[in-house]
């Protein structure tokens, strides 16, 4: 606890918080917002809604209503005797409606049900997923500016610190203090903060542009915030969440549901399907003697496809063969998840004795700097050795931010892994 205080204090005096800082909640909210990836999910899960709904719809009975009106005009009419009759005119109509209900269909319509609806949990899964995906992503956007804002200004610190000993080695030469040797070697480290300060200002720019294309809106006025994470004290417990809550082990076993339904639509064209059709027509004028007539018909009907080339059989055995290759997906998609999320359990058990020791040799950098500064007024130490003194403190200084910064990230992938990487989880400080 000592630790996270001294880290998140150091930080904060880095960097200042703006009246109108962009908090990590805010940014993830940005992302989740404006992500593009997460338009399309909601979109997705819309279309299986209504491809559910389509499916119950098969329950119910189906009716049509018709209607037809004609001219007829008939001459020349000669009887088989050879009577010839007076020609006359017909205008005939119909009106018709006509109720069909699916009385059975081998259970096709039941697994038809199920399958769409084991579909809209796929799909809304896979939305879920998607806004862990840019959560993350967001997270660790976010504190890459931060590193990348603090790389660029130890890098400006250290060339303003090495151009001052330059220009005091340049005036020390003049008056035959200091050695050739010695203006060379400060001009060298010169050049290369020089160097190192324009690549980690095309750096920061480039990590700030990814990280405006991800949210849609500017990295300004940044401030650290620490995860207050909520995670098992052992490796066994996160085991289980993982197991039970993360997104892609979830989608895999959803979707072997779906495919288990697919084998009974399968299946159903092996079975009879029967229909029952009621039926109710009025006519006029519908031939020469009859003027009105009113039919009425109730039809069942039974069909059995005993025979369709093999078809029916082959469906069942692609659909069984699409199960099995989910149940080795599925098993394959737990190892490597686990895996993962052992190697991430691991870095999350060590992170804070990494930023520890981190913070420890940034101390011991920032005294032996000092020290190497004062024996060298005193003619203890070279130029060379206050230069490689100063250059060891900055190398230090940016691995500790660095690894405050991986600390941060490997909270958010554990909670990630366990299906729990939400703003409401956060607990951001």
């Amino acid at each position: 606890m000592k630790l996270i205080n001294i880290s998140t204090s150091t930080f904060l005096l880095l960097f200042s918080i703006p009246a109108h800082a962009l908090t990590l909640t805010e940014a993830i909210n940005a992302s989740l917002a404006n992500n593009l990836s997460i338009k399309i999910e909601n979109i997705n899960v819309n279309l299986a809604e209504e491809d559910y709904f389509q499916t119950k719809s098969n329950y119910f009975p189906s009716i049509a209503l018709s209607g037809s009106l004609s001219e007829n005009d008939y001459s020349n009419i000669t009887t088989q005797s050879g009577t010839t009759s007076s020609n006359y005119e017909l205008s005939p109509s119909s009106k018709s409606i006509t109720v069909s209900q699916n009385i059975f269909s081998g259970f096709g319509r039941i697994y038809s049900s199920l399958s769409s609806k084991d579909m809209v949990e796929v799909q809304n899964l896979t939305k879920l997923k998607v806004e862990q995906d840019i959560t993350l992503e967001t997270i660790e956007a976010y504190y890459n500016v931060l590193l990348a804002e603090k790389t660029t200004q130890s890098y400006k610190d250290n060339y303003e610190s090495v151009s001052e000993r330059f220009k005091a080695t340049s005036k020390e030469y003049e008056v035959g203090l200091a050695s050739k040797t010695d203006v060379a070697q400060s001009e060298a480290f010169l050049n290369n903060a020089k160097i190192d300060l324009l690549d980690s200002k095309i750096q920061e720019k480039n990590i700030k542009n990814s990280f405006h294309n991800l949210t849609g809106i500017k990295p300004d006025n940044l401030v650290f915030s620490e995860i207050r994470e909520s995670i098992p004290d052992t490796f066994d417990e996160y085991r289980e969440n993982v197991i039970s809550n993360n997104f892609a082990i979830k989608i895999v076993n959803s979707t072997l549901d779906v495919l288990n339904s697919n084998i009974g639509i399968a299946r159903s064209a092996l079975y009879p399907q029967i229909n029952l059709t009621a039926s109710k027509t009025e006519l006029d004028e519908f031939s020469a003697t009859v003027d009105e007539l009113t039919n009425e018909e109730i039809q069942a009907t039974v069909s059995w496809p005993i025979f369709t080339s093999g078809k029916s059989l082959s469906d069942v055995r692609k659909a069984k063969k699409q199960k099995n290759s989910q149940l080795i997906l599925i098993q394959k998609t737990k190892n490597e998840t686990l895996t993962l999320a052992e190697n991430i359990w691991e870095n999350y058990q060590i992170s804070n004795e990494t930023v520890e020791a981190a913070s420890l040799n940034y101390k011991a950098n920032n005294i032996a700097y000092e020290g190497t500064v004062i024996e060298e007024e005193v003619g203890e130490r070279s130029v060379l050795d206050v230069l490689t003194a100063r250059q060891s403190l900055l190398n230090s200084e940016i691995n500790f931010f660095n690894k405050q910064k991986d600390r941060e990230i490997n909270k958010a992938q554990v909670m990630y892994m366990s299906g729990i990487l939400d703003n409401s989880n956060l607990g951001i400080n």
